[in-house]
């Protein structure tokens, strides 16, 4: 009994480097904040100590920087990320992004707790120049001290 074998190969479709303003403007516009809202609990937390909410689709250069509702500073990240290469010429992809999102502990800059709230997360990539700004509201879980 003989089995059949398929191959196909495909050619010129492969991914482009994002380099213009233009194609910037439609990236961003994938950029979310999830859980929102955040009410105490994500499925990314691994303990009951941890709080975590992720930014997700975030280009490979980007600085994210998170105030309150009324202007004060939280925390930035400065996003900086060299994509992988991938050796395979039968591989459509041949540059893959690490990981396209951070993970915002719920601390501000100092590594203290933030409180419940709104909160406005601006991301700026900075060789286009291209800017988005997502609100974000989160309900802290009351605090246990048991864990101390």
């Amino acid at each position: 009994m003989a089995h059949n074998m398929y191959s196909f190969k495909i050619t010129g479709k492969q991914t482009e480097i994002v380099t213009t303003k233009d194609d910037y403007k439609g990236i961003l516009d994938d950029i979310n904040v999830v859980p929102n809202p955040y009410y105490g609990f994500s499925s990314y937390e691994q303990t009951v100590y941890s709080n975590i909410v992720k930014i997700t689709n975030l280009p490979p250069k980007c600085k994210v920087t998170i105030f309150s509702i009324d202007g004060k500073f939280i925390k930035e990240y400065n996003r900086d990320e060299l994509p992988k290469k991938i050796i395979s010429e039968e591989r459509g992809l041949l540059e893959r992004q690490i990981g396209p999102d951070i993970e915002w502990d719920l601390t501000n800059y100092a590594g203290v707790p933030i409180a419940s709230g709104a909160y406005l997360i601006y991301i700026k990539q900075p060789d286009t120049g291209v800017e988005k700004i997502i609100k974000w509201f989160g309900v802290a879980r009351k605090f246990d001290p048991s864990g101390l």
